[in-house]
Formats: C-alpha cells, structure tokens, sequence
C-alpha cells in the first residue's frame, strides 16, 4: 500500500478494514497464521469494500 497516494479517508478505510478482518478472524475462530495470503487479500477487499459503501 503507497500510503502517499492516499487520502485521509481512504487511510482511515483501511485501518478499520483491517480492524473488521480482525473481528472476522475472532468470530471465525481463527488466527492470521491460519489464514493464506491470497485468503487474507479477499478478506481485505470485501471488509474494505463493504466500509466504504458504508462512509
């Protein structure tokens, strides 16, 4: 992530996306380890898409 190409909200998206994927991982029972990278960027993109169509 080029956090200089950003904008504030977008910054700000992605911190609670991450905090969402985080919540996701709880509720799944699960840690980070467990999860692949490809897993973790789908992750991502669907709690980052859904935060932005929230703000």
């Amino acid at each position: 992530m080029h956090t200089p190409q950003l904008s504030t909200k977008e910054i700000d998206n992605a911190i609670a996306a991450l905090g969402e994927c985080y919540r996701r991982l709880n509720a799944a029972e699960m840690t980070a380890k467990e999860l692949s990278q490809d897993g973790f960027t789908l992750m991502f993109k669907s709690a980052y898409e859904d935060l932005s169509k929230r703000h």
